[in-house]
């Protein structure tokens, strides 16, 4: 039978927490959860997706750093989002839809943002004429030719 070891928190930890429950429970699952991780041994099929997935966080990390420096946000914007969804929002609580509506059109923005920074890229690194290299362009006049 294995045996468990009970799961602590550091004195900072708790420090830095302080008297909240739910952030203290929460640590102590994140802990008990990494401390099974260790624990598993994953197959090759596993490590590489794994690796894919953590290269994917960090691309949209790394993305989402730049995009979020040129974003902002204004009041007239906002007030636009309101009256464009009155009918939706005429019962709700203006205080607490507010920041919704926010983060609403910040990650509205952001995506914006993010696709101008690809496009950026793709200019930068004249991405289109390397993939022309790699794919047969099809000439639309030949297309019309064969219908």
């Amino acid at each position: 039978m294995e045996e468990i070891t009970m799961i602590k928190l550091t004195k900072k930890e708790l420090e830095t927490l302080g008297e909240n429950k739910d952030a203290i429970a929460q640590l102590l699952v994140r802990k008990a959860i990494l401390a099974e991780m260790e624990k598993k041994e994953y197959t090759e099929e596993e490590k590489k997706y794994l690796e894919e997935m953590k290269l994917n966080m960090e691309i949209e990390f790394y993305l989402n750093s730049i995009a979020q420096k040129t974003v902002k946000i204004y009041d007239y914007e906002l007030l636009e989002v309101y009256k464009n969804n009155t009918e939706i929002l005429k019962d709700k609580n203006t205080v607490e839809v507010y920041p919704q509506l926010q983060q609403a059109l910040f990650n509205q923005k952001l995506g914006e943002e993010k696709v101008k920074v690809i496009n950026e890229l793709v200019e930068k690194y004249k991405i289109n004429d390397t993939l022309k290299e790699y794919i047969k362009v099809e000439d639309p006049k030949k297309k019309e030719e064969n219908k």
